[in-house]
Order: structure tokens, then C-alpha cells, then sequence
């Protein structure tokens, strides 16, 4: 699926907790949504999903306005959390009525992701009876069963067991990998994150800051660098044509092979820059602290 946002806004009261000028998303795979507590993840899932519907700008999915044509997520499934269950019926209601809205439903694959994910005992039971990690299987059992073409999960493996969360990322893999899927997740946990995705879009204050290369990633040697004049070592670096990122803090990073390292030693020696600080470092791990 095809996503494109343009100009989104989303305010609570009178906080902004969206400014997206643009994204797109255009081909199918494996995408990571990370920041901190509080910089908009769930509130950019929920206007996805349609369940925040009072923003300014558009969000489109293969061309169509999700706000206009809701029916554009009929091939969508999505877990986030206080997603409305019917809870006064049982898990098999909600299975059947939510997979019929979107189109057919498949009782062989239903009682086989059932017992996949350890829910088939409790499925007569009314939704109220359940634990939260049963409501999140529930979730995650209605967001597979029509092959979704988008999935987006918010935190999906907290409240999970063990167990699932294995065979979880163990099916997701298989359907990015065998699917034409675009999935969308967030985590606090680095290694879901590596492990599941392709790129890590960086959401900071309801902004996409970054776009993380995770699978570049593994083949480059990042290093955290802070001198006794970074001013300086900004100069040399530009001098080298060397690539690098400044933080906040004022030191820096950069991605460096072993030969343009010793290249950079001999030119700190020269212009007498001495290294206070010199570290690998994991562009992943940074945004996610």
C-alpha cells in the first residue's frame, strides 16, 4: 500500500501534537515508527486508522483520502491500544462481526491463528472476562485474519507472552518477506525494531526528524566523536569530505571505515585537536532514549 501524508495537524485542546509537512511511503516493507514518550506515535496511528478524524491536511492510502473514503482501510488491520471490543459478547463475536465488515470470514484460518496464539479456550468467553494480554491477542487475531495489505501496530508485543511474541515476529517476517505488506510498528524495545524493519522514521514534538537506514546500518561503523574543539573538527571534516551529524550537545557523529579513521587521527594531531571521547555509536539507540 501507498501512503502518502500532506500538511497533517493534529491538536489536543490547543497542543499540537502533529506538524507533518510530508511522508510517503511507497513501497511495500517493513517500517519503524520510534521516538520518545509523548511525540505523537499513537496519535499518528489513531488518524491512520481513522479513529482521529478532526485534523487538518490529508492522508492518503493508494491515492484515496482516508478521512473521505474510510473503505480504503477495508484491507487495513491495525492493534493500538483502546481499540472498542464488544465486550459484553464473546471473542468469537467480535472475530466474525469485525472480519465480515471487511469482507469474508475464514474459520479454518480463524482457529488456526486462534491456537497459534494460545486463545482458543477462551473464545466463548465474553471480552470483559479477559486479561489485557487476552484483549491484545483478541486485536491481533481480527488485524491478520483478512490478510491485511497495511498493518500497524502500536507496542504489540507488550502484555504478550513469550511464547506469542515468538511466533509473532516469526509470521510478521514471513508476510513482509512473502507478502505484498507494508507494515508499520513502534517500539520502545532497539531490537524489535532492527529486527522486524527495513527503516525507522524518527518522531520527535509530532515531527518526522529522521529517517534511519537500518539495514545500511549494519554494514557501517558509526562513532561518537567529541574533541577539544569540535568547532575545528567540523572544519577538518569538511576539509576530508567526511559526512558527520552534529548533536545537540555539540559532539558528533560520523560513519567511518578503519583507513579514513587513521586518516582523520593524523589530521586531529596537526591541528593539535585532542579526543576526549571516541565510541560506537547506534543512531537507533539515541532516538529511542
Amino acid at each position: 500500500m501507498e501512503i502518502k501524508i500532506n500538511q497533517l495537524v493534529a491538536r489536543y485542546q490547543n497542543k499540537i501534537a502533529l506538524d507533518i509537512s510530508q511522508m510517503a511511503i511507497t513501497k511495500p516493507g517493513a517500517y519503524g515508527i520510534i521516538g520518545p514518550n509523548g511525540a505523537g506515535k499513537t496519535t499518528f496511528f489513531k488518524c491512520l486508522a481513522n479513529i482521529i478524524t478532526n485534523y487538518s491536511g490529508e492522508i492518503t492510502i493508494n491515492d484515496q483520502s482516508v478521512a473521505q473514503k474510510p473503505a480504503v482501510l477495508k484491507n487495513a488491520g491495525f492493534v493500538l491500544d483502546g481499540v472498542s471490543l464488544y465486550r459484553n459478547q464473546s471473542g468469537w463475536f467480535n472475530i466474525k462481526y469485525f472480519s465480515r465488515l471487511r469482507g469474508t470470514f475464514d474459520q479454518h484460518k480463524a482457529n488456526e491463528l486462534a491456537n497459534n496464539i494460545g486463545l482458543t479456550k477462551v473464545l466463548d468467553q465474553k471480552v470483559k472476562t479477559y486479561s489485557y494480554g487476552m484483549q491484545k491477542k483478541l486485536i491481533l487475531m481480527i488485524a491478520l485474519l483478512n490478510n491485511p495489505e497495511l498493518l500497524v501496530l502500536d507496542e504489540p508485543f507488550r502484555g504478550l507472552d513469550v511464547q506469542t511474541v515468538t511466533w509473532f515476529k516469526t509470521y510478521l517476517k514471513d508476510l513482509v518477506a512473502n507478502a505484498h505488506l507494508t507494515l508499520l510498528i513502534s517500539s520502545h524495545i532497539k531490537g524489535e525494531i532492527e529486527e522486524l524493519c527495513d527503516q525507522a522514521y524518527v518522531l520527535n514534538e509530532g515531527q518526522f526528524i529522521e529517517v534511519i537506514d537500518l539495514q545500511a546500518g549494519v554494514n557501517q561503523q558509526l562513532r561518537l566523536l567529541d574533541t577539544s574543539n569540535n568547532r575545528r573538527l567540523e572544519t577538518v571534516l569538511d576539509e576530508l569530505n567526511y559526512k558527520y551529524d552534529v548533536l545537540t550537545d555539540g559532539r558528533l557523529v560520523l560513519s567511518l571505515k578503519d583507513q579514513d579513521l587513521q586518516i582523520l587521527q593524523k589530521q586531529l594531531l596537526q591541528n593539535k585537536i585532542d579526543i576526549k571521547e571516541m565510541s560506537f555509536f547506534n543512531a537507533l539507540d539515541h532516538q529511542l532514549n
